[in-house]
């Protein structure tokens, strides 16, 4: 009797893991789909020819981390305690802006800033220099210069006009002035693979010559904590970015008519010695990805696979606030979800997984599902949550089919 209550048990916990929702009900928006929505519909051409496109796209995904905050104002190249102290006290650190993790969107200057065959110490940062062109994010970049020009190292710097850009209000004319440092030293144990899977990270060639992007001048969104760099008259970066995101915009994508999304996912833990409380292991976090397809593609799918898989600590999910009362594991290949409609029929959302496990530190869950009135579209958000000892990259495809 004891056997059978404890075999009872575990059917019903491993049903619960294991279980998908068969059906979804889609919310009716009675003003139709949403331009930003309509947009992942463009040509990927079209797209990649257009900056300000490609990062409004890219600012679609929402990312978020289980500490929004870091614990101190400050961190160091790291030499113990008194070490830390007189590096600071020589004027030597990070300060973030307001202790707080952002997105940042924007387009990549001119290609990667990497180190050498060697690692600077610790130090092993993959730096993107981006210029953004959406108005929150050139606003952002004048909030971190007007921060900065408080700094004593700025005002002992060489001298600044602080009439001119970057320190007056940006305009889309004046864009090209409002770039932003974004740095991460990338965990060592992952780089072989990351570069060669991923994005490059090791010496030897560029973002030109890399499968995922081909094109020195990508737009991409991060997300990481707010700092002024006061090694280097404290210009503001996002230092480390940890969430790391794009549309893969290669030849393949680019086939005439072709508008089928590849977005590649990537989250990183710092592995440098210098932001040792701001980037603590399990590194935890959510990102949310949209989707758009017509109700009449009836064989239309996402499509999810790893790239570069670190270790996996389940215990950290738990740490994650506003996550829905049901997620699911990764523990399938194929699965479809009835998106139920508001005339009575259904659009059947096909889920193909070319990374089946069994991990609970990998989840996922579908939101925001929605139709118009009519029932030609439905859209919504693919979300992944993660907790990892260093890093996870994936890759997410939307396929549209009749």
């Amino acid at each position: 009797m004891r056997s059978y209550f404890l075999l009872l048990l575990i059917l019903l916990f491993s049903s619960k893991i294991y279980a998908y929702p068969d059906s979804i009900r889609a919310a009716t928006v009675p003003s139709g789909v949403p331009a930003s929505f309509l947009n992942l519909r463009i040509t990927n051409d079209s797209v990649s020819a257009n900056d300000i496109l490609n990062e409004q796209l890219v600012d679609m995904v929402k990312v978020d981390e289980r500490d929004r905050k870091v614990p101190t104002p400050y961190t160091t190249h790291q030499g113990g305690v008194l070490g830390g102290w007189f590096i600071r006290m020589i004027g030597f650190y990070w300060q973030a802006v307001d202790r707080q993790r952002y997105k940042f969107v924007g387009t990549n200057r001119n290609g990667l800033s990497m180190p050498g065959e060697k690692d600077e110490l610790t130090e092993h940062d993959i730096n993107f220099t981006l210029v953004p062109h959406l108005n929150q994010y050139m606003n952002f970049v004048y909030r971190g210069r007007m921060a900065q020009t408080k700094r004593r190292q700025f005002r002992r710097s060489r001298p600044h006009d602080l009439t001119k850009p970057p320190y007056i209000p940006p305009t889309l004319q004046t864009a090209e002035i409002y770039d932003l440092h974004c740095e991460l030293t990338p965990p060592k144990r992952m780089r072989d693979s990351v570069n060669a899977l991923f994005y490059p990270c090791l010496h030897g060639y560029n973002l030109d010559k890399h499968q995922n992007f081909c094109d020195l001048k990508p737009s991409v969104g991060m997300y990481g904590v707010f700092v002024l760099d006061c090694n280097h008259s404290c210009h503001p970066e996002i230092h480390p970015y940890e969430w790391l995101w794009w549309l893969k915009l290669t030849a393949p994508e680019k086939t005439a008519g072709n508008f089928n999304k590849t977005w590649m996912l990537g989250f990183f833990k710092e592995s440098s010695n210098r932001f040792i409380l701001w980037s603590q292991s399990p590194r935890v976090g959510t990102i949310s990805v949209p989707f758009i397809f017509k109700v009449s593609e009836q064989n239309s799918y996402l499509n999810f696979s790893k790239v570069v898989e670190g270790k996996f600590r389940p215990h950290g999910i738990r740490r994650m606030k506003n996550l829905p009362p049901q997620t699911n594991s990764f523990n399938f290949s194929d699965t479809t979800i009835r998106v139920l409609l508001n005339t009575g029929l259904n659009f059947p959302l096909h889920i193909h997984n070319e990374s089946r496990t069994k991990t609970p530190a990998l989840q996922w869950w579908l939101s925001d599902v929605q139709t118009d009135e009519a029932n030609e579209w439905v859209w919504g958000y693919f979300n992944m949550v993660v907790s990892v000892k260093d890093g996870y990259t994936a890759k997410l495809e939307s396929i549209s089919l009749h």
